[in-house]
């Protein structure tokens, strides 16, 4: 009987709530998913990077999420404004009914110089989304027929298990550098701005994608010649959702072939503390982060938020390297 009832709530508050967008505890090493303008907005000439995260797992409602990016600008040289554009893939599953969301989405961006150490760029995504469930996985409270749950019964559902629809996105990005090593970016995304529905029952009711707003700041400062401190803040709001994340780390270098070690922590408000370690080799990265969670829902998670990957591989037509700044900033 409570595994009846914890199904159908389950099932309706998959189906029927309004649904936040995927979000990462290193948002920082997800741009395109932080801001359209952040395209082509790096040290480098191409650049692919990878996200994973687990969430919940020790709970009915856990999610996985799979992330994909590339990038890349087009720069004449270190004073002409550029063009770039990338791509993005994102995949996310959830809960007992197998809730998922598939995301393919292309960008573009234009970067306008500002004196010798800035960059203003406009961004815009184009989108497309793919959503479904599986319905074989759904029990709702027809299937109890006075005495027990009877699962030959047929459970009742939507007309439709998948709904495809398109969505436009947009931001702005101001990026400051003045060497390898200290540099800034701040700005400002909005995401769904024709606010598609996504109802799977359209024809008779309407669940729109609410717009997210992103704001962000993200900066480097070199504090001694082997030690860089990173500090990365964000604010992101959709409808009644909103979080902030805030995350600090100290960048050790290990050679003057860009070999580094990453420690710092990050902190979701009201929710979780997260460890990370990173390292990167040459133009290699690899980051890992546990979120320990602490909000009420830790009563039912044990603390046990989830891992989270981050993979990013950065192609350059010059070396980059702590004593040879890439010559475009």
């Amino acid at each position: 009987m409570k595994r009846l009832y914890l199904s159908c709530l389950l099932g309706i508050c998959y189906l029927f709530s309004y649904s936040q967008d995927i979000h990462y505890s290193q948002f920082f090493n997800s741009p395109l998913n932080l801001n359209p303008a952040l395209t082509g907005v790096f040290a480098g000439e191409q650049r692919i990077s990878g996200n994973y995260k687990s969430q919940w797992a020790s709970v009915p409602v856990d999610y996985n999420t799979l992330t994909l990016e590339y990038d890349r600008n087009l720069v004449k040289s270190d004073t002409s404004n550029f063009l770039s554009f990338g791509g993005i893939i994102n995949y996310d599953q959830a809960g007992s009914v197998s809730m998922n969301l598939f995301n393919l989405a292309l960008n573009a961006s234009f970067s306008l110089r500002v004196g010798d150490h800035s960059l203003i760029t406009p961004g815009v995504q184009v989108g497309f989304h793919s959503r479904s469930y599986d319905r074989t996985k759904v029990t709702t409270g027809n299937q109890w027929n006075g005495d027990f749950a009877d699962f030959s019964i047929p459970a009742e559902a939507l007309q439709n298990d998948g709904i495809n629809f398109f969505d436009i996105s947009a931001g702005l990005n101001y990026h400051r550098q003045t060497s390898y090593r200290d540099y800034f970016d701040l700005g400002v995304g909005l995401f769904h701005i024709t606010t598609p529905d996504q109802s799977f029952d359209g024809a008779t009711t309407r669940s729109n994608l609410n717009r997210r707003l992103s704001l962000y700041g993200m900066a480097s400062f070199e504090l001694l010649d082997k030690l860089d401190l990173l500090v990365n803040a964000t604010f992101q709001k959709q409808e009644v959702y909103q979080e902030i994340l805030l995350n600090a780390q100290g960048k050790i270098y290990l050679d003057k072939n860009n070999t580094a070690l990453y420690l710092g922590l990050g902190y979701r408000v009201g929710d979780a503390w997260y460890p990370m370690i990173a390292l990167q080799y040459n133009n290699i990265y690899v980051g890992f982060n546990y979120d320990i969670n602490f909000s009420d829902f830790s009563h039912a998670t044990s603390n046990k938020g989830g891992p989270e990957f981050s993979f990013r591989y950065m192609i350059y037509n010059i070396p980059n390297a702590p004593f040879k700044p890439c010559p475009i900033y």
